[in-house]
């Protein structure tokens, strides 16, 4: 195959322990028709000297001023030859089958702009939980975030038209609200092959949220979900779900994070009042618990 099918993006950020594992993993697929490119979010660590210290000409390495995930993919999709890009965090791993699943799906599926694979999350003793079990993201992705980052694979011109969004504010948000933008304008497909893992451990950013920051996450989330045409046109009431999980989600990190009864509950009661169906979930027994010991 002479055209390059995969550009795999890695941002990182001070990733410096964890870099080179993840780019092995990715160097080490049985399907080798890809490009690698490393984007450094303005690191204050060694991140440069350990991935430079690599030596394969897949691997482009490009250093920014910081500007978060969202700005750091779309710099790395900018510079992409791939006819496909894949995204994964400096902290996560791919197994050898990632690219060589995805290209058989292609082959299958030629007209496909978004699709998404299976994954592992592994927690730092071992324990491990596998989601393998996604069907219908364009009607399910409004009822929360249930795609890794490490599993989506999107058509470069579909990414370049649809961006991530880098309003810093919406951090951690920013690839769930791209998914419901993507449902809403293309078929998104999947195969629930597990291809790749999401490794949890203490430093992970989305384990030390700036809870301050949560309210205001959450609100932008919403505006964007809700202002985009075609996704009102697409959804219709159903983005109440989407808005209703947003609101639980703050409700559940303000609990976790022991702030007042009343912030948490207010934020549990907006995503109930929204769409009602959010007691069905895990979440929200969670959250009650969280209300009770507290």
């Amino acid at each position: 195959m002479s055209e390059l099918l995969f550009s795999i993006v890695i941002p990182t950020y001070n990733r410096s322990g964890f870099i080179r594992k993840t780019i092995d993993s990715v160097l080490n697929q049985s399907f080798q028709n890809f490009e690698v490119i490393v984007v450094d979010d303005g690191s204050s660590d060694n991140t440069e000297e350990v991935v430079r210290s690599i030596n394969d000409q897949k691997i482009c390495y490009y250093k920014k001023q910081n500007g978060e995930r969202a700005a750091a993919r779309n710099f790395g999709a900018a510079f992409s030859k791939g006819h496909f890009i894949n995204f994964l965090d400096s902290d996560d791993l791919l197994y050898p089958n990632h690219l060589d699943v995805a290209t058989k799906f292609i082959e299958k599926n030629k007209t496909v702009d978004a699709f998404h694979l299976g994954y592992e999350i592994k927690n730092n003793i071992g324990d491990i939980r596998s989601i393998n079990n996604i069907r219908s993201v364009n009607n399910r992705i409004v009822n929360g975030n249930m795609l890794s980052c490490n599993g989506v694979f999107i058509r470069r011109n579909v990414l370049l038209k649809n961006p991530f969004n880098e309003d810093r504010s919406l951090s951690s948000l920013e690839d769930w609200e791209l998914w419901i933008r993507l449902s809403a304008r293309y078929l998104f497909l999947n195969d629930n092959s597990i291809t790749s893992t999401i490794v949890q451990h203490n430093s992970r950013s989305v384990m030390t949220v700036d809870i301050s920051k949560i309210k205001t996450k959450v609100d932008r989330f919403v505006h964007y979900v809700t202002n985009d045409e075609q996704n009102r046109r697409y959804y219709g009431q159903r983005l109440n779900k989407a808005v209703a999980s947003a609101f639980t989600y703050a409700s559940l990190h303000l609990a976790m994070a022991n702030e007042s009864k009343r912030e948490v509950f207010h934020y549990l009661w907006k995503g109930v009042k929204t769409y009602p169906g959010e007691i069905l979930k895990k979440r929200f027994l969670v959250i009650m618990k969280k209300l009770i010991s507290h």
